[in-house]
């Protein structure tokens, strides 16, 4: 049987092997280093309840539309229907939370032709006319 130590994030935890004791984490919440919270949390507990559990504590910036959780130092962020134990938590793990938004295709656009530079997206079907607007407008009629 292999220990629930040696499986991680990336892989799924056979129900044999889930712990159904609670579990002491400490997750960083803030661009701030110091800012962190320990909370108990069971194995059965989903991803997004945790995270709503961190949002009591650190209400989202205006421009925030999604929230985001993985092991601190990773970027292979959680899903928000999986059980701690299916993410392979452990007590004592430590987490990262951060605030996104995730953009629009009109908001990558716009970014881009800033010059900010972005990962490949799909434009959706659209009409663009070179014509001066006067004379769009006289043509659309």
């Amino acid at each position: 049987a292999l220990p629930i130590s040696s499986l991680r994030s990336t892989k799924q935890v056979p129900p044999s092997y889930i712990s159904f004791h609670a579990m002491q984490i400490t997750v960083f919440y803030s661009g701030d280093a110091s800012k962190c919270a320990q909370l108990n949390v069971q194995p059965s507990d989903t991803v997004k309840a945790l995270k709503q559990k961190i949002i009591a504590l650190h209400s989202p910036p205006d421009w925030a539309n999604t929230a985001l959780l993985a092991l601190k130092g990773s970027t292979d962020y959680f899903e928000n229907k999986k059980r701690l134990a299916q993410c392979g938590l452990r007590d004592g793990d430590v987490l990262k939370f951060a605030y996104a938004r995730n953009l629009s295709v009109m908001e990558k656009v716009e970014l881009s032709c800033q010059g900010v530079e972005m990962d490949s997206y799909q434009l959706p079907p659209m009409t663009i006319s070179t014509l001066p607007p006067k004379y769009s407008a006289e043509i659309g009629r």
